[in-house]
């Protein structure tokens, strides 16, 4: 039995796990916390909202990469905060004493990097090992980042530019938004947005591929996140799995076959 067929195999014992409620509860998903070592910890919030904006939780200035040892990517564009301008005064009490103030005058542009930008050596938040399946990932031709978790997302996927980030080491997150990269190979584009058909053909995939993959599959996890969106398809849990479980094995086809090409090259 192939890795596809063994795992056609397993998503239908998840589905039929899902369609009995036999399941253990939802574990809490580990993020990765705000970094207080990180030179944007420091920032004024006016600044860290134009990072925010600019979609990353990491961004420093040429130099301060080049000194954490990496490399601003060729062609990357760096985006400005700001940066106080100042100049000293001396006013004159109601003693006639003299003292010296600093007074803001106004505001100059900072050119930063994101860390999706660069290259080289790890950061303190990625892990220490890439997910299984990353190189899939790479082979679709995405990137994959990691960033302080900030939302109410572990993880998302953007199609347009190709990348995937998260803001937890889990696994499961990863495939899922790997799934959703392989949905929109199989499919063209996908609809924007949390789409319930879209999220549970990604989540389904990802509950699959984490029990074959990963020593502890959280599964609860995938069974409430299913059940969600059943709710919103206006579904029953069961009803919306088969809706899309032949979608999901083509899904799974498409990243466990391009997985085996990867190895074969590589042997």
């Amino acid at each position: 039995m192939n890795d596809s067929e063994k795992a056609k195999e397993c998503l239908q014992r998840i589905v039929d796990l899902f369609k009995a409620g036999d399941i253990p509860k939802a574990l809490a998903v580990a993020t990765i916390p705000p970094q207080a070592d990180i030179p944007s910890a420091k920032w004024s919030l006016s600044n860290r909202i134009l990072q925010f904006l600019a979609d990353t939780s990491d961004s420093r200035g040429f130099r301060q990469w080049q000194k954490a040892d990496r490399k601003v990517k060729k062609g990357s564009k760096a985006f400005c905060i700001l940066g106080p301008n100042s100049r000293k005064i001396k006013e004159t009490d109601d003693t006639g004493a003299e003292a010296e103030k600093v007074i803001i005058t106004g505001f100059h542009a900072i050119p930063v990097f994101r860390a999706e930008d660069t290259d080289g050596e790890p950061l303190p938040y990625e892990p220490a090992t890439p997910p299984p399946l990353a190189d899939v990932a790479e082979r679709f031709g995405l990137s994959v980042s990691y960033q302080t978790f900030a939302s109410r997302y572990y993880g998302y996927y953007q199609g347009g530019t190709k990348r995937i980030v998260l803001g937890t080491h889990n696994a499961q997150v990863f495939f899922h938004e790997l799934a959703h990269a392989a949905h929109e190979r199989i499919e063209g584009q996908l609809t924007g947005g949390q789409v319930p058909s879209q999220e549970i053909v990604a989540e389904l995939t990802a509950a699959t591929l984490a029990q074959m993959y990963c020593p502890e599959a959280n599964l609860g996890f995938s069974y409430k996140y299913v059940k969600g969106y059943a709710e919103k398809f206006k579904k029953t849990i069961e009803r919306a799995c088969l809706a899309v479980i032949n979608t999901v094995g083509k899904v799974l086809d498409e990243i466990l076959t391009t997985a085996l090409l990867v190895k074969e090259e590589v042997a």
